[in-house]
């Protein structure tokens, strides 16, 4: 029994598996059920916390394990956390709206809440399970209903499978569906109405959007004339061709899957759900389920020119991982890109938008940019990011002197390679094979007792920045040195002016955690020849608050970005950002 202090109080909880119910009358029916219990027994409904899981399934469990998606796990967090005062009430319709799982964790869920001093009421037969009850019959029937709600549960997804076996052996077969399990079009050949965007249903058959179908054969003959997916974007938005559905423009994550997709073929691939959010693939694909927009020729084509692409930018390995710089402009990305100048080509940051032809393109040079952020995080004290003012953890000197022997170690192992064994070359390779055992176990520990678990990674990308150009293998240094930026850093923001063939970028640098950053002023000044002889190209890279004032904008505001630009527009170069 509660405290007679305090007012007995009730949480009503409503759930429903079909989004259907919601034009029914389940939701007012449990609603009116609940506060009818509540007024009858003088106990106080709470109205401020809704519990609703409407269209959600209880048969796996997922509703009670994500409190930011279900409302019934964020319940049971507020209960374990205290917030739900003991001798309060949780109402359901019957114990199948608290969960439909099997017996085992069923009946795990139902006794974990009494034990938290909440009592489960029924309002539909009414019944209260009392926390504080010895009754044992409580136990058994709340057994008993539960194992019958999983029961029918079971028993249902036994026939849908049952179902869909059959109706995926009557597409195997070409054949039309059983009349029950389409009502809406006789001697319909359609397993799903989930169709390709460029197809149809009529009469029950698929049918291709001849308009639609003619865009999906563009966007093919662009792919096997060597046009890389954000140039067939940039093409289609230049055409004025419309986008498909709801979208208001063309991007490269629709054309991507349109390429790869095997539907275009006239190829459908049976899937089945696994867990929450997982399709996996259930059975062989069934082809001249769709009709075909491109030959499988065409998609082949198709497919390895995309291959033969991918393979050239393999040769530039960027150092931030996709989606991790982003434009202050207009919240969008940057992608490294070759672009072409007078016949030179080189590598540069692109604006996503401009490459689909959505916006303008202010770039910026990818080498000047990997430099200068390459510079000052080298130079930051990692310190001042993770712990403020206390002092340095083991982990981070570890890390770096671990990273300095692996760098020893690879450079040992070539000279052998180039210049053949040797007594002291062993004797040498010896030893730091077993400084590196060493250090590595020293490590493990330190990073066991460690407070700050992002220290390994600042003192391992400092390490690699260092060693970066001398390194053995240029291309796994870069790999190794781009997984151990994206561990400390969250997004960098750019915004670029241009000045003349000049560039002058404002960068901000976000580390993990969103809450401390360092911003820069990067001036990239382009080669050039006047009448005094050819001025080579250079960049100079300087702390914001010494270039711009305060260090107090953040980029990923567009309003501060819009007042930053107009400030960097009209900026007269200090001396420090003059030849």
């Amino acid at each position: 029994m509660s405290d007679s202090s305090t007012p007995e109080v009730a949480y009503s909880y409503i759930r429903f598996s079909s989004k259907k119910q919601a034009d029914g009358d389940s939701l007012r029916r449990q609603t009116e059920a609940a506060a009818a219990w509540c007024e009858r027994n003088k106990v106080r409904l709470d109205t401020s916390t809704t519990l609703h899981d409407l269209g959600k399934s209880a048969y796996l469990g997922e509703h009670r394990k994500n409190p930011d998606r279900y409302a019934l796990a964020a319940f049971l967090k507020l209960v374990e956390r205290g917030k739900v005062p003991r001798g309060s009430y949780l109402l359901v319709e019957n114990l199948d709206r608290l969960t439909r799982e099997h017996v085992r964790p069923a009946v795990t869920l139902f006794l974990s809440i009494l034990d938290q001093g909440v009592s489960i009421v029924t309002t539909s037969p009414e019944r209260v399970f009392r926390h504080d009850s010895d009754d044992m019959t409580d136990v058994i029937i709340a057994v008993v209903e539960l194992s019958r709600g999983h029961g029918e549960s079971a028993r249902k997804s036994g026939l849908l499978g049952s179902v869909w076996a059959e109706k995926k052996a009557c597409a195997q077969r070409g054949e039309a569906q059983p009349a029950r399990h389409n009502s809406t079009v006789a001697g319909s050949r359609l397993l799903t109405h989930c169709l390709p965007t460029w197809v149809e249903e009529v009469g029950g058959k698929p049918v291709l959007i001849p308009s639609r179908a003619a865009v999906v054969k563009q966007i093919f003959a662009l792919a096997r004339g060597g046009y890389g997916y954000h140039r067939i974007v940039a093409k289609l938005t230049e055409d004025g061709v419309p986008p498909f559905g709801t979208a208001k423009h063309w991007s490269r994550s629709t054309v991507v899957n349109i390429v790869r997709d095997r539907r275009a073929v006239g190829e459908y691939q049976p899937c089945k759900r696994v867990g929450k959010n997982k399709r996996i693939k259930d059975g062989p694909p069934i082809p001249g389920y769709y009709p075909a927009v491109v030959s499988e020729d065409d998609w082949n084509a198709a497919q390895g020119a995309r291959g033969r692409k991918r393979g050239r930018v393999g040769k530039h390995i960027h150092l931030f991982d996709r989606g991790m710089i982003r434009d202050a402009r207009d919240g969008g990305t940057y992608l490294p890109a070759t672009k072409t100048d007078n016949g030179k080509h080189t590598r540069a940051l692109i604006p996503t938008a401009s490459l689909e032809g959505r916006g303008k393109c202010v770039s910026f040079p990818l080498a000047t940019f990997e430099a200068a952020v390459l510079s000052k995080l080298r130079e930051i004290d990692p310190h001042e990011i993770l712990n403020g003012d206390s002092g340095p953890d083991e982990s981070l000197t570890l890390a770096g002197e671990l990273a300095r022997v692996e760098a020893s170690l690879a450079l040992i192992s070539q000279e052998m390679d180039d210049h053949g064994e040797s007594p002291t070359l062993f004797k040498r390779l010896r030893a730091k094979e077993e400084e590196y055992r060493d250090l590595d176990r020293r490590l493990t520990e330190a990073q066991q007792k460690a407070i700050y678990p992002l220290s390994d990674a600042w003192g391992e990308t400092q390490s690699l920045i260092a060693a970066l150009n001398s390194a053995p293998d240029p291309a796994d240094a870069r790999l190794r040195l781009r997984s151990a930026l994206s561990r400390i850093v969250e997004s960098i923001w750019l915004l670029v002016v241009p000045c003349g063939r000049d560039r002058l970028c404002a960068c901000q640098v976000w580390f993990q955690g969103g809450e401390r950053q360092r911003s820069y002023v990067i001036l990239h000044r382009s080669p050039r020849g006047n009448r005094h002889g050819r001025r080579e190209g250079s960049w100079s890279v300087r702390s914001f608050a010494d270039v711009a004032g305060p260090d107090d904008l953040d980029l990923r505001n567009r309003e501060h970005a819009a007042k930053l630009e107009k400030a960097l527009a009209a900026l007269d170069f200090p001396p420090r950002f003059q030849e």
